[in-house]
């Protein structure tokens, strides 16, 4: 202590046990703590408190006000209590059950239900994810055309090359989208000959790769450029690498047309579980690879650099819901309204969509 006393001595912990029940052993010592610990309220018969009230629906308390006790506490309770007196049977008094009807119960027509979206965990996060994809988005995007409207088929012509070389270090899809989003916002923002189309390609691969996977998977540059670029020196890719970098302000992750993509995917089954119904073998995850192979594809059309990546994932998202549900609109526009995309911008990106996917 700063005043230069003393602590008083300390018991062991043994001696602090010895003292407080002496004579006794250790077991029946444990036995009468066990019994004097309070044991905590029935999980049933817990009130909850206001601030926890505000954030469920009305129709969930009353819900989970009707829910019984679980059935191992009625039998125990059954085995407690002693058995009332035998009286008139309640059931004879009200004389015998009605016959049932021979007529068959007439089924309601199929209805397509949203889910609240603020009702269940997994929508309040999503929403969140969305949120803070688009403040990401809005933050780095630029937008814009080509620099020099001569290399748009070259733009072309490298994407798809990226996209159909095999994938021997097992890259996820969201690196080669994130990869994908790197390149266009260069090519928006910076002119580039059209003979370093190639290298500054394989180059935002390998930028992705440091991003987004493990760094036990990063393969090494010579490994990298054996496979992707075998004309290119290390030094050769390692200054493209600063280049870029130095270009984009080192900030390189930005929210991807994947991202969104996943997200509205995932809003439309929890909001509308039936849609699960109509994907093509009712496996969410297939359905997801095979709507990012369309995104992709349409990435590497250079009419659509002038929407943001979000706007794009909507349009793909959208037209594959009218496919699957050609009478309802409802969830299109309820994405609409979360993405905060307008009427004219989607409709002007929907239709470069379809006729970039045409050639899919």
């Amino acid at each position: 202590m700063a005043s230069g006393g003393q602590h008083a001595p300390q018991n062991s912990a043994s001696e602090v046990r010895s003292s407080r029940c002496p004579g006794k052993s250790s077991h029946e010592r444990l036995g009468e703590m066990a019994l004097r610990c309070p044991l905590p309220p029935r999980p049933w018969n817990v009130s909850l408190s206001a601030a926890i009230r505000k954030s469920f629906s009305e129709a969930c308390l009353r819900d989970a006000l009707r829910l019984p006790a679980p059935s191992w506490t009625r039998s125990v309770r059954g085995v407690m209590r002693a058995r009332p007196a035998a009286g008139p049977d309640p059931a004879a008094a009200r004389g015998p059950p009605p016959a049932p009807s021979t007529q068959p119960p007439v089924p309601s027509p199929p209805r397509l239900m949203q889910k609240t979206w603020g009702g269940f965990p997994d929508q309040r996060r999503l929403l969140a994810y969305l949120t803070q994809a688009q403040g990401r988005e809005a933050r780095l995007w630029r937008g814009g055309q080509l620099q020099q409207a001569e290399i748009g088929e070259a733009f072309r012509e490298v994407v798809l090359w990226l996209l159909s070389v095999e994938n021997i270090f097992d890259f996820s899809q969201t690196t080669f989208n994130l990869a994908l989003t790197i390149f266009s916002r260069l090519i928006v923002s910076v002119k580039i000959k059209k003979h370093l189309l190639h290298c500054v390609t394989i180059t935002s691969l390998r930028l992705a790769t440091k991003v987004n996977e493990e760094e036990e998977l990063i393969p090494r540059i010579k490994d990298f450029i054996k496979h992707y670029g075998s004309g290119y020196s290390p030094n050769e890719l390692l200054r493209m690498e600063l280049a870029i970098l130095d270009r984009l302000h080192w900030d390189l992750y930005m929210g991807t047309p994947l991202d969104f993509l996943s997200i509205f995917h995932a809003l439309v089954v929890l909001g509308w579980p039936h849609v699960k119904e109509l994907m093509p073998q009712r496996n969410p995850s297939l359905h997801v690879a095979s709507l990012t192979r369309q995104l992709q594809h349409c990435m590497a059309g250079h009419q659509l650099l002038q929407f943001k990546g979000s706007t794009l994932a909507l349009v793909i998202i959208t037209l594959e819901l009218e496919r699957l549900m050609p009478d309802c609109c409802t969830p299109i526009s309820d994405l609409l309204k979360k993405a905060q995309v307008g009427i004219g911008q989607w409709n002007r990106c929907r239709e470069l969509v379809k006729e970039q996917l045409a050639s899919l």
